[in-house]
């Protein structure tokens, strides 16, 4: 299993810093972005 570390922002909650690992980042962003978040999430490092 190849997993990816990531480290993502988000413009809508200044200072909130989300660190997780995932298997397809992408998938995972789109996932939290459906979340109520106002803004999608940005990577900041993978």
């Amino acid at each position: 299993m190849n997993e990816t570390i990531y480290v993502l922002t988000n413009e809508s909650m200044p200072g909130y810093v989300k660190i997780g690992k995932t298997n397809d980042l992408g998938q995972r962003m789109k996932s939290l972005y459906r979340t109520q978040v106002p803004l999608p999430f940005e990577c900041f490092y993978a």
